[in-house]
């Protein structure tokens, strides 16, 4: 008797979470050894650091400070990010050797960084009689080692080969002027805040809600957020769109082993087209299923009321293959990539295709949403809010949003397929698109009333796959659109969004060893100087992040969602973890690939006339 089938829900895994030749497997063990290492080497070595009285005389800051800098700091920052490259390369991915020069390379670089700064703060002390404290250099040499750890994984590591873009993004004059005044004003509010010393920032702070250890400038980023929120917005009372709009769309649902939930999905999509004015049409491409993904999609289209349909199958396994099967189908100028396991909300249709009347808008994505019924539901539903709800429509007041989503995502159809459809490969697909659509001159737009469901994965297991696939994809995306970063062409999201994602996710990757450094500094033994107080540690779990969170919740009128911060907090933990094991799973080599490639444009072809059917599906031929 043959085995029962396992649940499709369960098998998550693909052939897409892990580009084989990009990234490798990181074991369960490897994650926790780093941190181990980490820990015991930053004992030992701070120890020595202290008490031994050669290294003493040369620096008695207690840190790798090579020049007389006056004032006191928190935490010593430098050998935080010495000891951390050194625990990071040790458990890299590639051969010892390389791992090695990594290391060397990382520390090095550093170290040379470090020198070069403190010479020129003497420089400007004796010069301009203006000296550098302490604190501002650590700040300073801390925001460098991050950034230097995000530059030498991508220089070092197995990177998707660049593209030929055609880098012309609107109005770069604006957006980069834009960009600059509202850096300028949000630092100087938090100067003008910080001179008053007021209450509410002690009490704040006092409850570790402002604040933290390393190069944070925890009140700068959530006042400049917050404008960039406000300017878009603003932006928004402008703009021309109409609820009479009607304009035929096709939807294209990439499904492997999809049967748990392929029906619910297209219903969701039927219901929806009801409430649209236009024709919708539907494409499932059945991607290598083994289950019973066809069947379930061809009994759901016949009992469509409102949407058409039809299943195509692809038989090479990938997401790209499927997607750029049915978008070379689509004869619509509008097209939606849905995926699978998202249920969109009767009115996200009609919300979304509004805005299409501007013939500059380009690609438009939404906000998920999540019923909170379990402890990564409700996490979700309050980072969802938090980074779609907040700081995607923050993005674009500066025209600086580069990833749509897959899960829902509208395009003009012409523009995929000029740009030669969705990559195979790597990790990203979705916001590789979405940024080339926008370094073309169109418009990336984020409406947060547009709304769906979308499954949010169930076990530790299954999360584990989508954040470490998800987390390469900064990398992996900067690579494939170098072109938008060289200096020639000026675009904002190349010279400066993705750098920043980039620092990002080299922050959250030190997020947890950053913590570990600052409890071990905050013990008698091992201290370098003014103990770091239990709520600067605190805040960098809690922080500014909190209080941004509040406020995006109560933005997205979802009050509901406050519940649900603490369950997001732990949860930020678990993706700092998550992060650290996707960069452990990047290969190192060394070798840089520059030659960028020619992409053909996706050769758009006709669907028989009859195998698309008003309120029904029949099977074309060769597709069974």
């Amino acid at each position: 008797m043959s085995q029962p089938q396992k649940a499709s829900q369960n098998e998550y895994w693909s052939v897409d979470s892990q580009p084989a030749k990009l990234s490798g497997p990181v074991a369960l063990w490897k994650a926790p050894a780093v941190l181990a290492t980490f820990a015991i080497l930053s004992m030992l070595t701070l120890i020595v650091l202290q008490n031994d009285t050669l290294l003493g005389a040369f620096f008695p800051a207690n840190d790798w400070i090579f020049a007389p800098v006056p004032g006191q700091h928190f935490i010593a920052i430098r050998h935080f990010l010495l000891v951390f490259f050194v625990s990071f390369g040790l458990f890299s991915n590639g051969p010892f050797l390389t791992r090695l020069k990594f290391i060397a390379d990382l520390c090095l670089s550093f170290l040379v960084i470090c020198l070069a700064i403190d010479l020129f703060s003497v420089f400007l002390s004796h010069s301009f009689d203006a000296p550098i404290s302490l604190r501002n250099l650590q700040i300073a040499t801390g925001l460098v080692g991050f950034a230097l750890f995000s530059a030498r994984l991508y220089s070092w590591g197995e990177m998707p080969s660049p593209v030929h873009m055609k880098v012309t993004p609107t109005h770069p004059g604006r957006s980069f002027g834009r960009f600059w005044i509202l850096v300028a004003a949000a630092g100087v509010f938090s100067w003008w805040v910080n001179q008053l010393d007021l209450e509410t920032v002690t009490w704040l702070r006092g409850r570790a809600l402002l604040g933290g250890l390393g190069p944070g400038v925890f009140l700068f980023l959530p006042s400049f957020f917050l404008l960039m929120y406000f300017l878009a917005m603003w932006d928004r009372r402008k703009e021309d769109q109409t609820d009479d709009f009607d304009q035929d769309v096709t939807i294209v649902i990439p499904a492997h082993n999809e049967e748990y939930i392929i029906a619910d999905t297209l219903k969701a999509v039927d219901r929806a087209a009801g409430h649209y004015k236009g024709r919708v049409i539907v494409y499932v491409v059945n991607n290598n299923s083994v289950d019973a993904t066809f069947d379930v999609a061809q009994a759901t289209f016949a009992s469509f009321e409102n949407a058409e349909g039809r299943v195509i199958n692809e038989p090479r396994a990938g997401k790209a293959h499927a997607l750029n099967k049915g978008f070379a189908a689509v004869q619509t100028e509008l097209v939606i990539r849905i995926d699978a396991d998202t249920q969109i909300d009767k009115d996200s249709l009609h919300l979304a295709l509004r805005h299409f009347k501007d013939p500059q808008l380009g690609c438009l994505g939404g906000v998920p949403n999540t019923q909170g019924r379990s402890f990564f539901e409700r996490a979700r539903l309050a980072e969802v809010l938090i980074n779609h709800g907040y700081y995607a429509i923050a993005n674009t007041a500066i025209d600086g949003q580069v990833a749509i989503p897959g899960m829902f995502a509208v395009y003009r159809s012409a523009l995929v397929r000029h740009l030669g459809g969705f990559a195979f490969g790597l990790n990203g697909e979705d916001s590789d698109m979405s940024m080339r659509i926008g370094e073309l001159g169109y418009r990336i737009q984020v409406d947060p009333y547009v709304r769906y469901e979308s499954e949010v994965p169930a076990t530790y297991a299954h999360m584990r796959e989508q954040r470490m696939r998800w987390f390469r994809s900064a990398f992996h995306i900067t690579a494939r659109c170098r072109q938008a970063t060289e200096i020639g062409n000026p675009s904002l999201r190349g010279w400066v969004i993705l750098p920043i994602m980039l620092l990002n996710t080299s922050v959250r990757t030190m997020g947890l060893p950053l913590v570990i450094f600052g409890l071990i500094e905050f013990l008698e033994p091992f201290g370098t100087g003014p103990r770091p107080l239990w709520t600067a540690i605190a805040a960098v779990i809690l922080g500014a992040p909190t209080l941004v969170g509040v406020a995006a919740v109560l933005i997205n009128r979802t009050p509901r969602a406050v519940l649900c911060l603490p369950e997001y907090t732990v949860f930020r933990l678990m993706r700092a973890y998550f992060t650290l094991e996707s960069m452990l799973s990047v290969k190192l080599s060394g070798k840089k690939k520059t030659t960028a490639i020619h992409l053909e444009a996706l050769e758009q072809i006709t669907l028989p006339h009859e195998s698309l059917l008003e309120n029904g599906a029949v099977r074309t031929p060769g597709d069974a």
